[in-house]
């Protein structure tokens, strides 16, 4: 993939200024937005219901399996796995508080708490963090969602390859199992990272450790299940599932900002868009338009199509998985050599 490349120091009109911190946004009518906004839950309920009835097939697939051969049972298994790391998209449109319409708030946060809890995080971290995700991306030593080195050289952007690898064959989600039992231990314990102890209020603090221990005590229940009863469906489904399944995920989530410019007033400049098959579209939950979703936060995923098809002439034409990858690739490449080189993905 050739790709042209631009000085940094050519690019300071975009340059992201932490007094104004404004952002440059496509201009569409109000009215117009606020009708985009609108929840609904009707929608949220039949989206989740599909979503629910993929990994119960999968999982229903993979016990029948079960019964005539166990490695016969891992091709549903790992069909499982595949949905059950689209978790992230429900739990993401949660954090937004758009899936359902606000009279269903009553519903909606206590199965927010549930996903995170399968996803390992605390509901409040997640949705602080995604906060500060949004009012600062890819601002260095701000954005806690894309806390990575400052250059994107091929080293780093193996990493998740590397991981989705090593996750699918068992043995990286092993450890990344215990890395989220260490972690939840920490927070549990009041042990603060940056974002805590830079952005976190006293309150806010105290939910997290709460919740950290909810989610320790939520995954021991499981394993509990599994050890009186006998049965290996929990552990499989429910224990170690995030940690194979949210790497496989990762091929399409990690496109969203990897490789893009650091400290940049333009969302089109700092997130990627990725375009998808109908099934992916599906459980994506609007985060194939993600620069959309970024200048717009508040339009629920529902709608981004709607929303994109007023946007599309002034953004980057999105480009499928695999040429997401190669695009990624060919920037490190070339941040290898010349690391003050940036593409620029939009003719402005």
């Amino acid at each position: 993939m050739n790709l042209e490349f631009t000085p940094r120091e050519e690019l300071s009109e975009y340059e992201w200024n932490h007094e104004g911190r404004n952002w440059k946004r496509m201009g569409i009518d109000k009215e117009v937005v606020k009708q985009l906004s609108e929840r609904s839950t009707w929608n949220g309920l039949w989206r989740v219901g599909l979503f629910l009835s993929f990994l119960v097939a999968t999982a229903a697939a993979t016990m029948l399996a079960a019964q005539y051969s166990l490695w016969l049972a891992i091709i549903p298994l790992y069909g499982y796995y595949f949905f059950y790391g689209f978790w992230v998209a429900i739990g993401h449109e949660l954090q937004h508080s758009t899936v359902f319409a606000k009279n269903f708030d009553g519903v909606s946060e206590p199965f927010f708490y549930l996903v995170q809890a399968l996803m390992w995080n605390s509901p409040t971290y997640a949705r602080k963090s995604h906060q500060l995700h949004h009012r600062y991306t890819m601002v260095r030593g701000i954005d806690p969602e894309t806390d990575w080195p400052e250059v994107f050289d091929t080293n780093f952007v193996r990493k998740p390859l590397l991981s989705f690898i090593q996750s699918i064959l068992v043995v990286g989600a092993v450890r990344s199992l215990f890395d989220a039992i260490l972690m939840q231990i920490r927070r549990a314990l009041g042990i603060k990272d940056r974002m805590m102890r830079d952005h976190c209020t006293e309150k806010e603090i105290a939910a997290i450790r709460r919740e950290s221990l909810g989610i320790l005590l939520f995954h021991m229940a499981v394993v509990a299940i599994a050890i009186v009863f006998g049965r290996w469906e929990p552990l499989a489904f429910i224990m170690i599932a995030w940690q194979i399944g949210s790497p496989i995920e990762g091929l399409w989530h990690n496109t969203e900002h990897i490789s893009r410019l650091y400290n940049v007033n333009d969302q089109r400049l700092c997130t990627r868009s990725v375009k998808v098959g109908p099934l992916v579209h599906l459980i994506y939950w609007g985060l194939d338009d993600h620069i959309d979703h970024h200048i717009y936060p508040l339009v629920p995923s529902r709608n981004l199509p709607k929303l994109h098809n007023l946007l599309h002439k002034e953004l980057p034409e999105p480009l499928g998985m695999m040429d997401c990858w190669r695009e990624i690739f060919a920037v490190a490449r070339e941040k290898d050599v010349r690391p003050n080189n940036e593409f620029v993905p939009y003719e402005f």
